[in-house]
C-alpha cells in the first residue's frame, strides 16, 4: 500500500554522517546562541521592571528626560528634553499623569505627559539641598 522510497546513491550522499564530538560541538553551539538570546531578553525585562519602579517613585521635583513633540507623516518634531516634574495625577484605573516644565526663564514650557514619554536622567541626580541654577 504505502511506497516505499529505495536509498539511491542521490539520497545517501545528501546528508553526510557527523561524529559524535561534531555533534556535541553543534549542540553546544545552538545552546549558547539560544543563552545570548534569552539573556538579551532577560536584560531588557529587568530593565523595563526598573525603569516601571522608578517612574512610581516620581514626584513633584524629580528631574527627568521628557518626550515632546509630535510624529507628522512628512517630519518628526519630536525631541528629549530634562525637565521637571510639577505634579502628578493619579487617575482611578492607576495611570499616572505628569505635568512637567522643561527650558528655562521666560522660554520655559509646561506639558502634561504620561509615563511612557519620561526617562530617568543617566547621570548622578543634584542633592535636594543643593541652591537650584539660575
Amino acid at each position: 500500500m504505502n511506497a516505499q522510497v529505495e536509498n539511491t546513491p542521490i539520497q545517501a550522499a545528501a546528508a553526510p554522517k557527523l561524529t559524535r564530538a561534531e555533534k556535541l560541538v553543534a549542540s553546544i553551539e545552538r545552546l549558547k546562541a539560544i543563552i545570548v538570546s534569552n539573556t538579551e531578553k532577560v536584560n531588557d525585562l529587568i530593565a523595563e521592571y526598573n525603569s516601571i519602579a522608578a517612574l512610581a517613585a516620581l514626584d513633584a521635583g524629580s528631574v527627568v528626560i521628557v518626550k515632546v513633540g509630535r510624529k507628522f507623516a512628512d517630519r518628526d518634531t519630536t525631541r528629549f528634553v530634562e525637565g521637571v516634574v510639577l505634579a502628578v495625577k493619579e487617575d482611578e484605573d492607576g495611570s499616572k499623569q505628569y505635568k512637567v516644565q522643561y527650558g528655562k526663564g521666560f522660554d520655559a514650557e509646561v506639558t502634561v505627559v504620561t509615563g511612557a514619554a519620561l526617562s530617568l536622567p543617566a547621570e548622578v541626580p543634584v542633592a535636594e539641598d543643593a541652591p537650584a541654577a539660575e
